[in-house]
């Protein structure tokens, strides 16, 4: 077969249609779900967090979590002088709103056990204060089997 001049947009533009179709497929099997009812108003509160994150970091405090088969523990380490005085645990499930929760971690010695109902992906926050109020924060992404 012999290619012709008028024979190349025809590719070209046969090419593009082919892929935006393949496009408009996946697009239309794979939705994302909604997680947030206004997600630009929650945006505005990243800078916040964003310093939160790196203030727990600086103190030398660390959260260890290990995944088991229905849950996962949370394990607290500090490093340095200040100790916190109090936590707060939030679990966000990316699908299911329902079921979300808030947790308190009353004693911060101990490792948290806290129950998954659900495999699959689990956002994790804890938010700690330290002796002065200061909310300092971490975030952690499970993946439970």
């Amino acid at each position: 077969m012999i290619i012709r001049w008028w024979m190349a947009p025809v590719f070209g533009i046969s090419a593009c249609a082919i892929a935006n179709g393949a496009l408009i497929v996946a697009v239309m099997h794979v939705r994302p779900q909604k997680s947030e009812d206004r997600p630009y108003t929650a945006s505005a509160h990243e800078d916040e967090r964003a310093a939160e994150r790196e203030a727990f970091a600086s103190r030398g405090w660390h959260v260890a979590h290990m995944v088991e088969a229905a849950g996962c523990t949370l394990t607290l380490t500090c490093v340095g002088g200040a100790q916190p005085v109090g936590g707060v645990v939030n679990l966000f499930r990316p699908d299911d709103v329902a079921a979300d929760r808030e947790l308190v971690w009353t004693d911060l010695a101990k490792p948290l056990h806290i129950a998954l109902p659900r495999p699959g992906a689990w956002s994790v926050r804890v938010a700690l204060r330290d002796g002065t109020g200061t909310v300092l924060a971490h975030a952690v992404r499970l993946d439970r089997p």
